[in-house]
């Protein structure tokens, strides 16, 4: 008898397993739920010049990398261009957020808004000056300076990576 129990549950289980998994499975295609993944560009941006007051900036570099992602050519020549995405504005700042007692920064926030547009090569918009804006807070020591300092560099970088994928969604929804 015990032996045709267990004989039963190693049977059970991989069935109900996979009587699960269906059930989620059709649950899920019910719902519309797809995978993301890189969402359609407008045609004008084939091959995009982007345009900066600072065209060394990293902010114009992570742009480059996620219209690459998006396979679009970007180009440094504007001549070439089928579109100019416009950075109008980078603006970044560093508020206190809190102080100990005798006055020494316990964290900070950094703050990051970009303006930006995109147009044909006619000058035709294809997309509204458009401004997006993040916050990130992070802790402060003043005994741990160098690290913190290297802390700083990498959440900005983080921020700013964010702000263009948010910058890039608004491209696309655009597009549509």
């Amino acid at each position: 008898m015990y032996l045709s129990g267990a004989f039963n549950r190693k049977l059970l289980y991989p069935m109900l397993c996979r009587l699960l998994l269906m059930c989620l499975s059709v649950t899920l295609a019910g719902c519309g739920f797809q995978l993301r993944g890189t969402a359609a560009l407008p045609e004008e941006m084939s091959v995009t010049y982007i345009r900066s007051n600072n065209p060394y900036a990293s902010l114009v570099n992570d742009f480059a990398d996620a219209l690459r992602t998006h396979h679009v050519k970007v180009t440094e020549n504007r001549s070439e261009a089928t579109a100019v995405l416009d950075i109008i504005d980078d603006e970044q700042k560093k508020n206190v957020l809190s102080v100990n007692s005798s006055g020494k920064v316990l964290e900070y926030q950094l703050q990051q808004t970009i303006q930006f547009d995109v147009k044909t090569i006619d000058n035709l918009p294809l997309l509204e000056p458009q401004r997006v804006s993040m916050t990130r807070d992070y802790l402060y020591s003043n005994t741990d300076v160098l690290s913190k300092e290297r802390e700083e560099v990498v959440v900005r970088r983080s921020l700013q990576r964010e702000l263009v994928g948010l910058a890039m969604l608004r491209i696309t929804v655009a597009a549509r």
